[in-house]
């Protein structure tokens, strides 16, 4: 345990002997993602279910897009 916390204190830093400041931000908001989900899930309110897919849908496009991107622009063809 004292090991995982070490190297998430690490990964806020320059260095590369932590986790990715990268990773651990995606993971961050996953589980802010899932909690906001169940949450609204618990409140039963199924009403607005097309603009909370269409809003996850449209956010893992643009991630997907960026990431994508990224892989292009380092080979140098962008």
């Amino acid at each position: 345990m004292k090991e995982l916390i070490n190297k998430i204190l690490a990964g806020l830093d320059t260095h590369s002997q932590g986790f990715s400041a990268r990773k651990m931000s995606a993971f961050v908001v996953v589980v802010c993602v899932i909690a906001a989900h169940v949450k609204w899930i618990t409140l039963g309110d199924l009403t607005d279910l097309g603009t909370v897919l269409t809003i996850d849908y449209a956010f893992i496009s643009a991630l997907l897009g960026l990431t994508t991107y990224e892989a292009i622009k380092k080979d140098g063809k962008a």
